[in-house]
């Protein structure tokens, strides 16, 4: 089913590349180019870091309903555990092993191939997908670990008690339950993708793939049902602000990272 599924992924990719209008090969330099990538990964980081202070009304009402939303399912999160795992079949064991490398490593490597493939080949349109794909990757990966880590929740399989706790554990994978990692990685990643096409079949695709990789947590008993929906929440806002971040501006609170690389000197430079 991996290889399958990876296959698919590919096929959309390509079918993807060849209807989009922005597919022309452009005569660009390779190695200014990356740089310039390079100082946009900063730049969305800054940005992403930035962001909760300018966050509007808007906003801060749905950062409340998925905080909201989280504790709600707290409610259901044992009874969603009892009936997923009372459910384990070959079948299942199948449909469900989708997080096995979506949301994994496999994932990092998927959306570096789809930059260097753009770069190289000089397509725009395909480097700048495989970008936003690595950045969202990258970035709701490292918000999920911190929180994970101040937040301490011990995973399902660890214990029966769905309320406990045990903050800042950095390296006992027992308590890195809230949120999930995964959930949150393919969320951010499908968001990207999902937003490259205005097509429904090629949103459903994505959207219904991440979907299905936070309910594999839940029936590998890796995660509670609220840890995925924190991850999905979380992935998806990363994988939003990604996207839409070069049509609000590149630069917060007047702060712009530029790398810059000489003969026996790598650095970045900070302009106010």
């Amino acid at each position: 089913m991996q290889k399958q599924f990876l296959l698919l992924l590919l096929l959309s990719l390509f079918i993807g590349s060849t209807t989009t209008a922005q597919s022309e090969h452009q005569q660009i330099n390779i190695g200014e180019t990356f740089v310039n990538d390079v100082e946009h990964f900063f730049n969305l980081g800054i940005g992403i870091a930035k962001s909760p202070f300018s966050f509007s009304s808007d906003d801060w009402c749905k950062t409340g309903a998925t905080i909201g939303g989280t504790a709600l399912l707290f409610t259901v999160d044992k009874s969603v555990r009892t009936f997923s795992q009372s459910n384990q079949s070959n079948i299942n064991n199948k449909i469900f092993n989708l997080d096995a490398y979506y949301g994994s490593a496999y994932t990092a490597i998927f959306t570096s191939a789809i930059y260097g493939y753009g770069l190289f080949a000089k397509n725009k349109s395909i480097r700048k997908l495989g970008l936003n794909a690595s950045e969202a990757f990258i970035y709701s990966v490292a918000i999920t670990g911190i929180l994970k880590t101040i937040i301490g929740r011990r995973r399902p399989y660890a214990g029966e008690n769905h309320l406990f706790f045990k903050p800042l554990q950095i390296t006992n994978d027992k308590y890195h339950s809230l949120p999930s990692g995964h959930t949150t990685a393919v969320f951010a990643v499908s968001t990207v993708m999902a937003n490259y096409l205005d097509n429904t079949i090629w949103k459903v695709f994505w959207y219904g793939t991440a979907g299905l990789v936070g309910a594999s947590r839940v029936y590998h008993n890796k995660h509670w049902i609220s840890d995925v929906f924190l991850g999905a929440a979380i992935g998806y806002f990363v994988g939003s602000f990604t996207v839409n971040f070069d049509k609000e501006g590149s630069k917060y609170f007047g702060m712009n990272i530029t790398p810059y690389f000489t003969f026996n000197k790598i650095g970045i430079s900070l302009k106010f």
